[in-house]
């Protein structure tokens, strides 16, 4: 009789349990695939409208020099799919070679030895030739790939998370108090007094 109820106990629950389990588990993983194609289509606009907005500035002296700001937004990509980047390097990096590329540029009647231009990527931070932007910049970018990066991470976890607490045994709840609106789900007085405070 004791084992019949257990059992009858088991199957009540499991079906519930299992229903909304499996909601939960589609509706992030839903949310998991919009926010990443959303967040990968706005880093490819962004390129795209960058270097749109290049070739109508600067012309033949950006087309010439593309390739820095395409491998900057793979890197960029990169990071956001799995990490392994630093930005602050990669930032820096891009910097340093951004201003070894203009110097060239803006000073074509002179020509510069490796050392020479090793000496003016050094003393970047010194110089300051972009001003204030590479700093906003480092933080901006940081700011919106971390968190960018952390929330779709969560997201693509949540569904593991769910399936595992779904599946906590019914033993375990055996002898609990039902939390207040869950009766039907069939808990009984089993867990710590400290696990219903806030369900009962």
């Amino acid at each position: 009789m004791e084992e019949k109820l257990s059992q009858q106990s088991r199957s009540d629950l499991k079906a519930p349990v299992s229903q909304l389990s499996s909601t939960l588990q589609s509706t992030f993983k839903q949310r998991h695939s919009h926010f990443d194609q959303f967040f990968r289509e706005l880093l490819d606009k962004a390129g795209l409208s960058l270097h749109d907005m290049f070739v109508r500035t600067y012309g033949l002296m950006y087309v010439e020099n593309a390739e820095l700001f395409k491998h900057f937004f793979q890197e960029l990509r990169r990071y956001y799919a799995a990490g392994g980047v630093s930005l602050e390097q990669m930032l820096a990096e891009f910097w340093a070679e951004l201003l070894e590329r203009m110097f060239r540029l803006l000073n074509v009647q002179h020509s510069f030895s490796d050392a020479y231009m090793e000496c003016v990527s050094k003393h970047t931070e010194q110089l300051r030739p972009f001003g204030d932007v590479p700093r906003k910049l480092k933080l901006q970018i940081t700011r919106a790939f971390v968190a960018a990066r952390t929330f779709v991470q969560g997201l693509a976890l949540i569904p593991e998370v769910v399936s595992k607490v779904s599946t906590v045994s019914r033993a375990r709840r055996e002898g609990t108090p039902s939390p207040q609106g869950l009766q039907d789900l069939g808990y009984g007085t089993g867990f710590p007094p400290s696990w219903g405070d806030g369900c009962v």
